[in-house]
């Protein structure tokens, strides 16, 4: 996960270069070929990368359980998934991962039935419990405090329990990992929220919706279009959870001192 290199290092006070050693993530490029045919190419860090296969193939739309997947096999640089069934979504061919276009007329129509469903979904978390979120993702990030070179996420239940977390160089795939070891455990989405050091773009909100989880939090700030797509199919959207304070951009009945506060009005 960690390389070793020299480096010259300029300091303005000495007004010269030094040699030292210093650490940078690991970057491995995997080809992932669906029932023989070439279907992207990864660029990610070199662990988790089953479950980084099975959150993407999820998140994507690909499949709908981790029971449409007939085998995995590992060769080198590559990756060969065989599906028990024709995809939900006919995959694109040879793509460098995630590409979305969203019409506020016109829902994808894979997403109508994760959406019905996260509009129902009444579950509530606390203002402790986000900020816990937070902090998980501040302490666990071994690989982010030796380098800075990685972004990380996790899943965590509505009670704290965190359930997955994942560091790699690239903010999709460590989503797509944590919800691949989710995945693989069995676990239920919709009593969970997922907290990302990433930016909270449209493939990122995208993401979460397809995968049932209610509640998406990063330490970083959200786009117009995924503040835009997380209003119009349910999903609570919440950024710059930093320290003890963060912003909530749509559902926010999702909190449970919203709610609070409501009644005491």
């Amino acid at each position: 996960m960690l390389s070793e290199r020299e480096v010259l290092r300029f300091s303005q006070l000495k007004g010269d270069f030094y040699a030292l050693k210093d650490v940078v993530v690991v970057e491995e490029i995997t080809n992932l070929y669906i029932d023989g045919n070439l279907y992207a190419v990864f660029h990610h860090s070199p662990s988790q990368i089953k479950e980084l296969v099975i959150g993407h193939l999820l998140t994507e739309g690909i499949i709908s359980g981790i029971e449409d997947i007939l085998k995995i096999e590992f060769s080198e640089k590559n990756i060969h998934v065989e599906l028990s069934k024709k995809p939900l979504k006919f995959p694109e061919k040879h793509r460098l991962i995630t590409t979305f276009c969203f019409d506020n007329n016109m829902l994808q129509p894979y997403l109508l039935k994760a959406a019905q469903k996260l509009r129902l979904n009444r579950i509530k978390f606390s203002a402790e419990i986000i900020l816990k979120s937070v902090d998980i993702l501040n302490s666990k990030a071994s690989i982010f405090k030796a380098s800075g070179g990685t972004h990380a996420a996790a899943l965590i239940y509505e009670n704290g329990e965190l359930i997955a977390f994942a560091e790699d160089i690239g903010r999709h795939n460590a989503v797509d990992k944590v919800i691949g070891e989710a995945a693989m455990k069995g676990v239920d989405f919709s009593r969970m929220l997922l907290a990302s050091t990433g930016r909270l773009t449209s493939e990122i909100v995208i993401k979460a919706i397809q995968i049932g989880i209610p509640v998406l939090i990063s330490l970083s700030a959200p786009t117009d279009m995924g503040i835009k797509i997380a209003k119009t199919l349910g999903l609570t959207l919440i950024g710059f959870a930093r320290g003890k304070r963060f912003n909530v951009y749509t559902s926010i009945d999702r909190i449970n001192e919203w709610n609070q506060r409501s009644v005491r009005r």
